[in-house]
């Protein structure tokens, strides 16, 4: 299947009643928000995913995205490229109740009428799996972090107080 023929809506129901199957690479230029703060939209997301449903019958998309942005480096503020790998792990239910029925530790979105906006769910978990910080593992700061010059001493002053340590011995 290619990016052309992957609806921007999906029924999650019917593509795990298919046990459907993704493996294709979806522009990046595609995932706006991801690409905020991003130096350059050029390249793709490849998509490994598989639609399936779980004991509980609930409709599941397991698989793995990964891409690589171009960054500012937060350091040296110079271009790095940051690799993103997302697992992709995530149950996808029609309403509070089916949620109430998940542990705390599994990932859910709710479909809107049944449907899901795809490209928007990969991107949600591309966003969670951005690092903290962007930067080159070895690089130099655009701003010393300390000032390297050495600051020469102060010249000594007069004390003007030194007239009163006079007035005291009388």
């Amino acid at each position: 299947m290619s990016d052309s023929t992957i609806p921007h809506i999906i029924e999650p129901g019917k593509w795990a009643d298919r046990a459907a199957v993704l493996d294709v690479a979806m522009p990046l230029a595609r995932f706006t928000r991801l690409l905020d703060g991003a130096l350059s939209t050029d390249g793709e997301v490849t998509v490994h995913v598989a639609f399936a449903r779980d004991a509980r019958h609930f409709p599941v998309l397991a698989g793995r995205l990964e891409t690589t942005l171009s960054l500012e480096c937060q350091r040296c503020l110079q271009a790095v490229n940051v690799p993103i790998s997302a697992q992709v792990n995530v149950f996808m239910l029609n309403d509070d109740e089916e949620v109430e029925r998940l542990s705390e530790a599994e990932d859910f979105v709710l479909a809107d009428n049944g449907e899901l906006d795809f490209p928007e769910l990969l991107e949600d978990e591309l966003i969670l799996a951005l690092p903290l910080v962007a930067n080159h593992e070895d690089c130099e700061p655009a701003v010393p972090l300390v000032d390297d010059t050495v600051a020469e001493p102060e010249t000594l002053r007069e004390n003007p107080f030194h007239v009163l340590a006079s007035l005291k011995k009388h």
